[in-house]
Protein backbone atom coordinates (compact mmCIF):
# COMPACT_ATOMS: atom_id res chain seq x y z
CA UNK A 1 0.00 0.00 0.00
CA UNK A 2 1.05 3.21 -0.95
CA UNK A 3 2.16 5.52 1.96
CA UNK A 4 -0.95 7.52 2.75
CA UNK A 5 -0.14 10.79 5.87
CA UNK A 6 -3.80 10.63 6.80
CA UNK A 7 -3.40 6.74 7.88
CA UNK A 8 -1.23 5.16 10.28
CA UNK A 9 -1.27 4.10 13.31
CA UNK A 10 -2.62 7.34 14.90
CA UNK A 11 -5.77 6.30 12.79
CA UNK A 12 -5.65 2.58 12.54
CA UNK A 13 -3.03 -0.02 14.36
CA UNK A 14 -2.49 -2.54 11.67
CA UNK A 15 -1.28 -5.07 14.17
CA UNK A 16 -1.44 -5.26 18.29
CA UNK A 17 1.06 -8.22 17.68
CA UNK A 18 3.73 -6.00 20.01
CA UNK A 19 1.44 -7.13 23.06
CA UNK A 20 2.14 -10.66 23.09
CA UNK A 21 4.08 -12.30 24.40
CA UNK A 22 7.91 -14.56 23.46
CA UNK A 23 7.26 -17.75 24.31
CA UNK A 24 10.95 -18.99 23.11
CA UNK A 25 13.22 -20.11 25.32
CA UNK A 26 11.25 -20.55 28.29
CA UNK A 27 11.94 -23.70 30.18
CA UNK A 28 8.12 -25.13 30.75
CA UNK A 29 6.57 -28.05 32.45
CA UNK A 30 4.11 -30.01 30.79
CA UNK A 31 0.77 -28.77 32.10
CA UNK A 32 -2.03 -30.95 30.67
CA UNK A 33 -5.42 -30.26 29.11
CA UNK A 34 -8.41 -30.77 31.06
CA UNK A 35 -10.53 -30.52 28.64
CA UNK A 36 -11.68 -28.92 25.26
CA UNK A 37 -14.12 -26.62 25.08
CA UNK A 38 -16.49 -26.61 21.40
CA UNK A 39 -19.36 -23.44 21.52
CA UNK A 40 -20.44 -25.42 18.48
CA UNK A 41 -22.73 -23.39 15.51
CA UNK A 42 -22.25 -26.33 13.26
CA UNK A 43 -22.82 -29.81 14.72
CA UNK A 44 -21.94 -31.40 11.47
CA UNK A 45 -18.15 -30.09 12.16
CA UNK A 46 -17.52 -31.38 15.44
CA UNK A 47 -15.72 -34.60 14.14
CA UNK A 48 -12.35 -33.35 14.35
CA UNK A 49 -12.86 -31.74 17.46
CA UNK A 50 -14.22 -34.95 18.84
CA UNK A 51 -10.93 -36.89 17.75
CA UNK A 52 -8.87 -34.84 18.71
CA UNK A 53 -9.79 -34.78 21.94
CA UNK A 54 -9.74 -38.60 21.77
CA UNK A 55 -5.62 -38.41 20.80
CA UNK A 56 -5.17 -36.16 23.81
CA UNK A 57 -7.23 -37.93 26.03
CA UNK A 58 -9.01 -34.93 27.78
CA UNK A 59 -12.43 -34.09 28.29
CA UNK A 60 -14.38 -32.95 25.42
CA UNK A 61 -17.51 -30.37 26.58
CA UNK A 62 -19.58 -29.12 23.86
CA UNK A 63 -21.57 -26.47 23.93
CA UNK A 64 -24.94 -26.22 21.79
CA UNK A 65 -27.56 -23.70 21.98
CA UNK A 66 -30.85 -25.80 20.90
CA UNK A 67 -31.71 -29.17 21.94
CA UNK A 68 -31.95 -30.35 18.24
CA UNK A 69 -28.27 -28.83 18.09
CA UNK A 70 -27.38 -31.14 21.03
CA UNK A 71 -28.53 -34.11 18.91
CA UNK A 72 -26.72 -33.33 15.70
CA UNK A 73 -23.62 -33.05 17.63
CA UNK A 74 -24.30 -36.35 19.66
CA UNK A 75 -24.35 -37.55 16.06
CA UNK A 76 -21.40 -36.18 14.82
CA UNK A 77 -18.54 -37.39 17.68
CA UNK A 78 -19.80 -40.89 17.60
CA UNK A 79 -18.29 -43.63 19.63
CA UNK A 80 -15.31 -41.94 21.65
CA UNK A 81 -13.06 -43.59 24.42
CA UNK A 82 -12.47 -40.01 25.60
CA UNK A 83 -14.68 -38.66 28.46
CA UNK A 84 -17.25 -36.24 26.56
CA UNK A 85 -20.10 -34.32 27.71
CA UNK A 86 -22.79 -32.59 25.39
CA UNK A 87 -25.21 -29.97 26.53
CA UNK A 88 -27.07 -26.76 25.18
CA UNK A 89 -26.95 -23.43 26.72
CA UNK A 90 -30.58 -21.86 26.78
CA UNK A 91 -31.17 -18.49 26.98
CA UNK A 92 -32.66 -18.27 30.03
CA UNK A 93 -29.14 -19.22 31.30
CA UNK A 94 -28.48 -15.56 31.05
CA UNK A 95 -30.79 -15.15 33.41
CA UNK A 96 -30.07 -17.16 36.25
CA UNK A 97 -26.03 -16.82 35.91
CA UNK A 98 -24.74 -14.31 33.29
CA UNK A 99 -26.73 -11.24 34.93
CA UNK A 100 -24.84 -8.54 33.15
CA UNK A 101 -25.36 -4.59 32.86
CA UNK A 102 -23.38 -4.84 29.34
CA UNK A 103 -26.36 -6.89 28.05
CA UNK A 104 -28.43 -4.46 28.40
CA UNK A 105 -26.48 -1.89 27.45
CA UNK A 106 -28.42 0.95 25.20
CA UNK A 107 -25.63 1.12 22.17
CA UNK A 108 -25.12 -2.86 22.90
CA UNK A 109 -28.26 -4.56 22.90
CA UNK A 110 -30.03 -4.10 19.54
CA UNK A 111 -26.98 -5.44 17.93
CA UNK A 112 -25.91 -8.35 20.16
CA UNK A 113 -28.51 -10.97 19.16
CA UNK A 114 -25.41 -12.65 16.56
CA UNK A 115 -22.81 -12.74 19.47
CA UNK A 116 -24.74 -13.45 22.93
CA UNK A 117 -24.80 -16.82 21.98
CA UNK A 118 -21.26 -17.49 21.57
CA UNK A 119 -20.26 -15.42 24.24
CA UNK A 120 -22.88 -16.41 26.85
CA UNK A 121 -21.74 -21.02 26.12
CA UNK A 122 -17.98 -19.74 26.71
CA UNK A 123 -19.02 -18.13 30.25
CA UNK A 124 -21.18 -21.53 30.70
CA UNK A 125 -17.68 -23.19 29.96
CA UNK A 126 -15.84 -21.14 32.73
CA UNK A 127 -18.72 -21.72 34.94
CA UNK A 128 -18.20 -24.97 34.40
CA UNK A 129 -14.07 -25.53 34.68
CA UNK A 130 -14.35 -23.82 37.85
CA UNK A 131 -17.02 -26.15 39.47
CA UNK A 132 -14.39 -29.24 38.54
CA UNK A 133 -11.47 -27.59 39.35
CA UNK A 134 -9.77 -27.84 36.38
CA UNK A 135 -6.65 -25.86 35.86
CA UNK A 136 -6.27 -25.47 31.84
CA UNK A 137 -9.21 -25.86 29.11
CA UNK A 138 -8.98 -25.31 25.58
CA UNK A 139 -11.68 -23.00 23.45
CA UNK A 140 -12.04 -24.28 20.14
CA UNK A 141 -14.44 -23.69 17.50
CA UNK A 142 -15.81 -26.01 15.11
CA UNK A 143 -14.54 -24.68 12.28
CA UNK A 144 -10.47 -24.30 13.14
CA UNK A 145 -8.52 -26.76 10.63
CA UNK A 146 -4.58 -27.49 11.24
CA UNK A 147 -4.39 -28.41 15.22
CA UNK A 148 -2.15 -31.05 16.33
CA UNK A 149 -1.95 -32.70 19.33
CA UNK A 150 2.03 -31.64 19.56
CA UNK A 151 0.74 -27.77 19.37
CA UNK A 152 -1.60 -27.68 22.18
CA UNK A 153 0.10 -29.86 24.71
CA UNK A 154 2.89 -27.33 23.76
CA UNK A 155 0.77 -24.16 24.44
CA UNK A 156 -0.72 -25.93 27.18
CA UNK A 157 2.48 -26.08 29.01
CA UNK A 158 2.68 -22.32 28.86
CA UNK A 159 -0.43 -21.66 30.24
CA UNK A 160 2.30 -22.32 33.66
CA UNK A 161 3.67 -18.76 32.30
CA UNK A 162 1.24 -17.03 31.11
CA UNK A 163 -3.03 -16.53 31.93
CA UNK A 164 -3.71 -17.24 28.00
CA UNK A 165 -2.45 -18.64 25.11
CA UNK A 166 -3.80 -18.33 21.67
CA UNK A 167 -3.18 -19.84 18.56
CA UNK A 168 -3.50 -16.72 15.06
CA UNK A 169 -5.83 -17.68 12.58
CA UNK A 170 -4.10 -17.20 9.06
CA UNK A 171 -5.96 -18.28 6.57
CA UNK A 172 -8.96 -17.49 6.50
CA UNK A 173 -7.91 -14.63 8.59
CA UNK A 174 -10.37 -14.28 11.41
CA UNK A 175 -10.89 -9.92 11.16
CA UNK A 176 -14.16 -8.02 11.52
CA UNK A 177 -15.84 -7.04 8.11
CA UNK A 178 -14.35 -3.59 7.82
CA UNK A 179 -10.61 -4.80 8.97
CA UNK A 180 -11.62 -7.31 6.05
CA UNK A 181 -12.21 -4.17 3.54
CA UNK A 182 -9.29 -2.70 4.97
CA UNK A 183 -6.96 -5.83 3.27
CA UNK A 184 -8.98 -5.63 0.40
CA UNK A 185 -7.91 -1.71 0.07
CA UNK A 186 -4.33 -2.95 0.40
CA UNK A 187 -4.06 -2.93 3.70
CA UNK A 188 -1.23 -5.12 5.77
CA UNK A 189 -4.03 -6.05 8.66
CA UNK A 190 -2.72 -8.55 11.11
CA UNK A 191 -4.44 -11.23 13.41
CA UNK A 192 -4.59 -11.19 16.72
CA UNK A 193 -5.01 -14.34 18.82
CA UNK A 194 -8.94 -14.89 20.61
CA UNK A 195 -11.11 -17.46 21.40
CA UNK A 196 -11.70 -19.62 18.32
CA UNK A 197 -8.42 -21.64 19.55
CA UNK A 198 -7.33 -20.39 22.73
CA UNK A 199 -5.94 -22.33 26.23
CA UNK A 200 -7.08 -20.35 29.52
CA UNK A 201 -5.39 -20.89 32.66
CA UNK A 202 -8.65 -20.83 34.61
CA UNK A 203 -7.43 -21.50 38.28
CA UNK A 204 -5.66 -18.20 37.91
CA UNK A 205 -7.48 -15.91 35.26
CA UNK A 206 -11.05 -15.35 36.30
CA UNK A 207 -12.31 -12.86 33.09
CA UNK A 208 -15.40 -12.80 31.00
CA UNK A 209 -16.70 -13.04 27.87
CA UNK A 210 -19.96 -10.13 27.43
CA UNK A 211 -22.17 -10.09 25.07
CA UNK A 212 -20.85 -7.67 22.25
CA UNK A 213 -18.73 -8.34 19.15
CA UNK A 214 -14.70 -8.47 20.01
CA UNK A 215 -16.02 -10.30 23.45
CA UNK A 216 -13.00 -12.42 23.41
CA UNK A 217 -10.72 -9.66 23.02
CA UNK A 218 -12.50 -8.13 25.88
CA UNK A 219 -12.07 -11.58 27.77
CA UNK A 220 -7.90 -11.06 26.85
CA UNK A 221 -7.77 -7.75 28.27
CA UNK A 222 -6.71 -7.77 31.56
CA UNK A 223 -4.16 -10.58 30.63
CA UNK A 224 -3.02 -8.76 27.53
CA UNK A 225 -2.71 -5.70 29.87
CA UNK A 226 -0.15 -7.91 31.97
CA UNK A 227 1.51 -8.85 29.50
CA UNK A 228 0.32 -12.77 29.81
CA UNK A 229 -0.81 -13.61 26.83
CA UNK A 230 1.08 -15.43 24.44
CA UNK A 231 0.87 -16.90 21.09
CA UNK A 232 1.62 -20.76 19.94
CA UNK A 233 1.55 -20.73 16.53
CA UNK A 234 -1.04 -20.26 13.15
CA UNK A 235 -4.04 -22.07 12.46
CA UNK A 236 -6.87 -22.08 9.61
CA UNK A 237 -10.48 -21.66 9.41
CA UNK A 238 -13.03 -22.86 7.41
CA UNK A 239 -13.37 -19.59 4.80
CA UNK A 240 -16.42 -17.44 4.89
CA UNK A 241 -17.86 -14.00 2.88
CA UNK A 242 -17.70 -11.15 5.28
CA UNK A 243 -19.26 -9.23 3.13
CA UNK A 244 -21.91 -11.31 2.25
CA UNK A 245 -24.53 -9.67 4.56
CA UNK A 246 -24.37 -5.87 5.10
CA UNK A 247 -25.44 -5.87 8.63
CA UNK A 248 -23.33 -8.07 9.64
CA UNK A 249 -20.43 -4.93 9.52
CA UNK A 250 -23.28 -2.72 10.97
CA UNK A 251 -23.47 -5.55 14.04
CA UNK A 252 -19.61 -5.84 14.61
CA UNK A 253 -19.35 -1.64 14.35
CA UNK A 254 -19.92 -1.14 18.17
CA UNK A 255 -17.57 -3.91 19.52
CA UNK A 256 -15.22 -3.13 17.32
CA UNK A 257 -14.92 0.43 18.15
CA UNK A 258 -14.84 -0.48 22.24
CA UNK A 259 -12.12 -3.55 21.44
CA UNK A 260 -9.68 -0.97 18.99
CA UNK A 261 -10.07 1.71 21.95
CA UNK A 262 -8.98 -0.45 24.99
CA UNK A 263 -6.26 -2.37 23.06
CA UNK A 264 -4.47 1.18 22.07
CA UNK A 265 -5.15 2.60 25.60
CA UNK A 266 -2.37 -0.60 26.72
CA UNK A 267 -0.02 0.73 23.83
CA UNK A 268 0.17 3.70 24.92
CA UNK A 269 -0.19 2.77 28.69
CA UNK A 270 -3.15 4.80 29.81
CA UNK A 271 -5.31 3.78 32.54
CA UNK A 272 -8.47 2.16 31.28
CA UNK A 273 -10.36 3.72 34.30
CA UNK A 274 -9.27 6.83 33.65
CA UNK A 275 -10.95 7.04 29.88
CA UNK A 276 -12.89 10.07 29.59
CA UNK A 277 -15.28 11.07 26.66
CA UNK A 278 -12.89 13.07 25.20
CA UNK A 279 -10.83 9.61 24.52
CA UNK A 280 -13.75 7.96 22.70
CA UNK A 281 -14.86 11.27 20.54
CA UNK A 282 -11.24 10.99 19.32
CA UNK A 283 -11.59 6.90 18.69
CA UNK A 284 -14.69 7.71 16.93
CA UNK A 285 -12.98 10.43 14.84
CA UNK A 286 -10.63 7.76 13.71
CA UNK A 287 -12.96 5.13 13.41
CA UNK A 288 -14.96 7.41 10.60
CA UNK A 289 -11.60 8.38 8.79
CA UNK A 290 -10.67 4.74 8.83
CA UNK A 291 -13.48 3.74 6.84
CA UNK A 292 -13.50 6.65 4.37
CA UNK A 293 -9.91 5.49 3.72
CA UNK A 294 -10.92 2.39 3.08
CA UNK A 295 -13.90 3.07 0.89
CA UNK A 296 -11.83 5.45 -0.80
CA UNK A 297 -8.92 2.88 -1.96
CA UNK A 298 -11.13 -0.21 -2.48
CA UNK A 299 -10.88 -1.27 -6.23
CA UNK A 300 -12.85 1.27 -8.45
CA UNK A 301 -14.86 -2.15 -10.15
CA UNK A 302 -18.53 -4.03 -10.77
CA UNK A 303 -16.31 -7.05 -9.02
CA UNK A 304 -19.18 -8.57 -6.55
CA UNK A 305 -16.43 -8.52 -3.60
CA UNK A 306 -15.58 -5.13 -4.23
CA UNK A 307 -19.31 -3.84 -4.45
CA UNK A 308 -20.80 -5.81 -1.42
CA UNK A 309 -17.54 -4.29 0.68
CA UNK A 310 -18.67 -0.76 0.00
CA UNK A 311 -21.98 -1.52 0.71
CA UNK A 312 -20.77 -3.10 4.18
CA UNK A 313 -18.29 -0.53 4.69
CA UNK A 314 -21.81 2.00 4.48
CA UNK A 315 -23.30 0.25 6.66
CA UNK A 316 -20.53 0.57 9.33
CA UNK A 317 -20.72 4.15 8.68
CA UNK A 318 -24.36 4.25 9.32
CA UNK A 319 -24.01 2.31 12.66
CA UNK A 320 -20.79 4.45 14.03
CA UNK A 321 -22.37 7.79 13.42
CA UNK A 322 -25.00 5.88 16.55
CA UNK A 323 -22.53 6.12 18.66
CA UNK A 324 -21.22 8.69 21.41
CA UNK A 325 -18.78 9.06 23.91
CA UNK A 326 -21.10 8.54 26.45
CA UNK A 327 -21.97 5.47 25.04
CA UNK A 328 -18.37 3.99 24.94
CA UNK A 329 -17.69 5.30 28.22
CA UNK A 330 -21.07 4.23 30.54
CA UNK A 331 -20.37 0.41 28.14
CA UNK A 332 -16.67 0.54 29.62
CA UNK A 333 -17.75 1.29 33.63
CA UNK A 334 -20.55 -1.02 32.65
CA UNK A 335 -18.26 -3.96 31.54
CA UNK A 336 -15.88 -3.32 34.61
CA UNK A 337 -18.63 -3.87 37.11
CA UNK A 338 -19.46 -6.80 35.27
CA UNK A 339 -16.07 -7.73 35.50
CA UNK A 340 -16.29 -7.25 39.36
CA UNK A 341 -19.46 -9.35 40.10
CA UNK A 342 -18.45 -12.12 37.84
CA UNK A 343 -15.32 -12.69 40.22
CA UNK A 344 -17.32 -12.69 43.24
CA UNK A 345 -19.76 -15.63 41.41
CA UNK A 346 -16.60 -17.47 40.68
CA UNK A 347 -15.10 -17.35 44.37
CA UNK A 348 -18.63 -18.30 45.30
CA UNK A 349 -18.70 -21.74 43.19
CA UNK A 350 -18.44 -25.11 45.31
CA UNK A 351 -16.22 -27.78 44.01
CA UNK A 352 -18.20 -30.75 42.57
CA UNK A 353 -17.55 -34.53 42.13
CA UNK A 354 -17.33 -34.04 38.27
CA UNK A 355 -18.76 -32.86 34.92
CA UNK A 356 -22.24 -34.10 35.17
CA UNK A 357 -22.59 -32.97 38.75
CA UNK A 358 -21.20 -29.70 37.89
CA UNK A 359 -23.88 -28.90 34.56
CA UNK A 360 -26.55 -30.26 37.00
CA UNK A 361 -25.26 -27.50 39.50
CA UNK A 362 -25.76 -25.49 36.84
CA UNK A 363 -29.52 -26.57 35.48
CA UNK A 364 -27.29 -27.17 32.22
CA UNK A 365 -29.53 -30.33 30.33
CA UNK A 366 -27.03 -32.84 29.08
CA UNK A 367 -27.98 -34.18 25.89
CA UNK A 368 -25.14 -37.32 25.86
CA UNK A 369 -22.52 -37.64 28.29
CA UNK A 370 -19.99 -40.23 28.91
CA UNK A 371 -17.72 -38.97 31.99
CA UNK A 372 -15.37 -41.42 33.66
Amino acid sequence: MDVDPNVGDSVHIESHSALLQQAGGLKIAGRPVDAIIVPTIRPQSLRAASTFADEIGCVLVVLCTTLEQARQAAAACGSLSCCILITWVPHSFQDSWLKFSTSLHPAAAPLISSHADIARKRNAGLLLARLCGWRTVMYLDDDIRGLTAEAVRRAASLTSCFLAVGFTIGYYPDNSTVCHAYRLAGGRQDIFPGGSALLVNVDRYDSLFPSIYNEDWLFLFDAVHDRSVAAAGTLSQLEYNPFAHPGRAAAEEFGDVIAEGLYRLIHTGADVGRVTQVYWQEVLERRVKLIDYIGSRLPKTKESTAVCAQISLAAAHEQLRSISPQACVSFVRAWRADLDSWRQTLLRLPAVGNLVDAAAFLELPVASECVN
